[in-house]
């Protein structure tokens, strides 16, 4: 990739952070505060290791709802308010291919993300070091693997939006992560319905993303070890399905007729 590609795609992507951080990252991140410092006042009757092992509890639960949030309202108007504002006209008029604007908005969405998840992290060990005056390093492993899954919503988020309003790209990026966070109902359909066919099965459970794959809470707080190998399988599956969801995003938006 040469370098003036790089430099556009750096252009758009930090364009597109300074939009997200104006309109919803720091909403996100008073919310997630709130949570975090209300549910320490709530705790604070309980044992330093009863405070600290829900503190933890609560707090990854709420960076991967609040994360999500951001990852879906977000991701689905990446193109589609460019289209409305007719300001996508004139930046493709310019040497800007329609893939590099779509991969610069992607790159600066997941930054986005990034800072996101960064400064709930710093909430969210701040709130422990006050309740037990202690650190665990393991907890970003379970923070790694939500800012994976946040990436890979992205990515869902962003191809539904090439073909549809972001109102339906919203309610179908939602429904796929509820299947997904539920794909073993899937998995387990034809123990209920034998009608159902065994190649649909498996295909469906193939096709939908496993959000449960991504939640390592519960491993983490309740001290269930998480390997070097299990974040290497996380971060290759996440980055599999991501790879196809741009791939499809880009064949897509090339082919859009823009109007």
């Amino acid at each position: 990739m040469d370098r003036g590609r790089i430099r556009r795609i750096a252009a758009v992507s930090a364009n597109t952070f300074r939009e997200s951080v104006r309109e919803r990252i720091l909403y996100n991140l008073v919310f997630f505060a709130i949570v975090v410092i209300l549910a320490g006042l709530v705790l604070k009757p309980l044992s330093i290791y009863q405070e600290e092992k829900i503190l933890k509890d609560v707090g990854l639960a709420a960076m991967d709802f609040f994360g999500t949030l951001i990852a879906i309202f977000v991701g689905v108007s990446l193109i589609n308010k460019e289209i409305d504002r007719r300001s996508l006209y004139p930046l493709l008029a310019k040497p800007l291919g329609r893939g590099e604007f779509l991969i610069g908005k992607f790159c600066g969405l997941c930054f986005t993300l990034f800072v996101n998840i960064s400064v709930m992290t710093v909430c969210l060990y701040g709130a422990l070091f006050y309740a037990s005056r202690a650190v665990d390093i393991a907890l970003l492993k379970a923070i790694l693997a939500i800012y994976l899954g946040l990436l890979l919503i992205v990515a869902l988020a962003q191809l539904f939006s090439t073909v549809t309003s972001p109102v339906m790209a919203a309610v179908a990026t939602v429904c796929l992560v509820v299947a997904g966070r539920y794909s073993d109902v899937i998995r387990d359909m034809r123990e209920v319905t034998e009608s159902v066919p065994a190649w649909l099965v498996e295909f469906l459970y193939a096709a939908i993303p496993n959000f449960a794959h991504f939640d390592l809470k519960n491993r983490v707080v309740y001290g269930d070890p998480v390997t070097a190998t299990d974040l290497l399988w996380i971060a290759s599956y996440a980055l599999a399905y991501i790879g196809a969801a741009v791939v499809a995003s880009l064949l897509l938006f090339r082919s859009k007729e823009l109007t």
